[in-house]
């Protein structure tokens, strides 16, 4: 996997695949270009010069309301600065995200509009290096910045409060002008972006073999994923998609029961299509991200200037997550769908809830419920995070994107999707194995079928599933063992 090699930060080439592999795997190295370091220092030079000649927000002003009056400039500043605004709250972070968001924010300085200076560069290299990070709390950030967490980050490198270990390791010195320059980024919620992009990617493809096993237990129809009707409405994803699904489906496409299929069949690759779509956009957002300039100001090294402004916003990464959120929501429902009619004799030819035993058996009953209350929660944390807004410090600032919360709701949605598409599995198997249609091994979603098969009790007695329901969910939570996958 492309994420797996090691990596030459240069502020402009760094991909979300390979955050997300270096934030699992510290063995992976990673080089500094020697012009991204020269962009870094002329960065620092031209913010020093120009504070000399007019007001600097963070520089030689306060922040937030404060921004009309003048400090003193130093050393001093900045750590206060920096112990004010370490302020967040809640439980900590998990080590990847933050070693991921540290990556992030250091490829964003390289870019060469911070005015930081380039001590940052080594401090922050070392201390992935090392891999004994600055412990950073949940809550705080509201898409304006990630303020409260690159503070406590900026105090765990600077040895003034105990990083991972236990231990003070002063990695970094702040000087003049770095407190704000530093956590002026939105690279952690850009970090947990590329890890749910990954984990999103990883429970489509699982979704898509997942369906196909569904498919093939209710004897539905192929055409509905026929080149000529994806050409014919050639959304983003969705021929991507359907292509994927024949591909899966290739011999062992069963003859069709019906003139057309329920929606959870017949609208597959259109709904798994949009999620398709939607994390192809989120992937571009975050690339644009890792490698742009979002200090607030800008340090302009051509024009010899400083600009104050909104690139700090997290508008657009917030929008991105919500999209995702509300498309794999909507493909989690399809999901359930399709449990649904598995559950049916009409489409299946099999017991009502595929049950095994006396008249009245319950069998796979429970599943639904258990996808149905999943897909609750799945509702709630869909719900948009950029409807959301606030004035904070004395109104002057008086929006936010809230993009550290759509993250959040982001990582619920997909654990949330994840379980509704193990009830949906676990619904399969049953139904293949009671009605003893072949998956072919050697094949794909044969050998997929075996591996999941394999996990399960292969007892259809009425009793307790949670146990095969648990394991099932386990293995969507791994690689998918498919070729050409989006992510492995």
């Amino acid at each position: 996997m492309p994420y797996e090699l090691r990596t030459t930060l240069t502020g402009s080439s760094l991909d979300a695949y390979a955050i997300a592999g270096h934030a699992v795997n510290s063995a992976v190295g990673f080089d500094i270009d020697d012009d991204a370091r020269r962009r870094v220092a002329a960065s620092r030079e031209t913010a020093v010069r120009v504070a000399e000649r007019r007001p600097v927000y963070g520089r030689t002003t306060g922040v937030g309301a404060n921004r009309s009056v003048e400090v003193a400039a130093g050393r001093e500043q900045d750590l206060r600065l920096l112990k004010s605004h370490a302020t967040g709250s809640g439980d900590e972070l998990p080590h990847g995200q933050v070693r991921a968001a540290m990556m992030v924010r250091l490829n964003q300085l390289l870019v060469g509009g911070s005015g930081m200076h380039p001590a940052i560069i080594d401090a922050l290299s070392q201390a992935l290096h090392d891999d004994d990070l600055p412990r950073v709390r949940a809550f705080g950030p509201i898409g304006t910045g990630d303020l409260t967490s690159f503070a406590e980050i900026g105090l765990g490198l600077a040895g003034l409060v105990p990083v991972e270990s236990g231990r003070l390791r002063a990695y970094w010195r702040p000087r003049a002008g770095d407190a704000l320059a530093f956590m002026s980024t939105n690279a952690m919620s850009v970090a947990a972006g590329c890890l749910a992009t990954v984990a999103a990617e990883r429970w489509h493809d699982h979704c898509l073999a997942i369906g196909c096993l569904s498919l093939v237990s209710v004897r539905g129809a192929v055409e509905a994923l026929a080149p000529a009707v994806q050409a014919a409405r050639p959304h983003a994803g969705s021929e991507e998609t359907a292509a994927r699904l024949r591909m899966l489906l290739n011999g062992h496409a069963p003859a069709p029961a019906r003139i057309q299929d329920s929606y959870g069949f017949r609208a597959m690759a259109q709904v798994q299509g949009a999620v398709r779509h939607a994390l192809d956009d989120q992937h571009d957002v975050l690339n644009i991200e890792m490698n742009a300039a979002s200090e607030n100001p800008l340090v302009d090294v051509a024009g010899d200037d400083v600009f104050h402004n909104g690139n700090f916003h997290s508008l657009p990464i917030a929008l991105a997550f919500d999209s995702t959120k509300l498309a794999v929501s909507s493909a989690a429902h399809l999901a359930s769908c399709r449990l649904t009619d598995m559950s049916e004799p009409e489409m299946t030819g099999l017991e009502p809830f595929l049950a095994a035993g006396p008249a009245g058996s319950s069998g796979t009953m429970l599943l639904e419920y258990n996808a149905a209350a999943a897909l609750a929660r799945l509702r709630a944390s869909a719900s948009p995070a950029t409807l959301g807004t606030t004035v904070v410090s004395r109104g002057a600032e008086d929006h936010a994107g809230f993009a550290a919360q759509a993250g959040d709701q982001l990582d619920e949605c997909i654990r949330d999707a994840t379980f509704v598409s193990a009830c949906e599995l676990l619904t399969a198997i049953r139904a293949l194995t009671q009605a003893g249609r072949r998956v072919e091994a050697g094949t794909p979603l044969g050998d997929y079928f075996q591996r999941a098969r394999d996990l399960v009790d292969a007892e259809m007695a009425d009793r307790p599933l949670g146990d095969d329901l648990a394991a099932v969910a386990s293995f969507l939570n791994g690689p998918t063992g498919l070729p050409d996958a989006s992510v492995d």
